[in-house]
């Protein structure tokens, strides 16, 4: 299943969103009884993967798999550790 997800604060789309891409495979075992593990490919063209174990309409054991990367780096200087 491909997915796109829209950052709110940021006001633009994201490249891949875990708390939405969980939600997105939670609704759709819900409404396509889509069984766990649901792959997913996001606006970055990277696959995640989302496992879980359903009880009725209770989820629970829920976790993401994908791959994860440093997108930025910095450096604090030691003036902004000052009140």
């Amino acid at each position: 299943m491909a997915i796109r997800t829209y950052e709110r604060g940021v006001e633009n789309e994201a490249l891949a969103c875990g708390t939405g891409s969980i939600a997105a495979a939670l609704i759709t075992s819900c409404k396509a009884k889509w069984q766990s593990p649901i792959n997913l490919l996001t606006r970055s063209g990277e696959s995640l993967t989302i496992y879980f174990k359903k009880d009725g309409n209770i989820f629970s054991d829920i976790y993401l798999e994908g791959d994860a990367r440093i997108i930025y780096s910095a450096q604090l200087g030691e003036d902004a550790w000052k009140p």
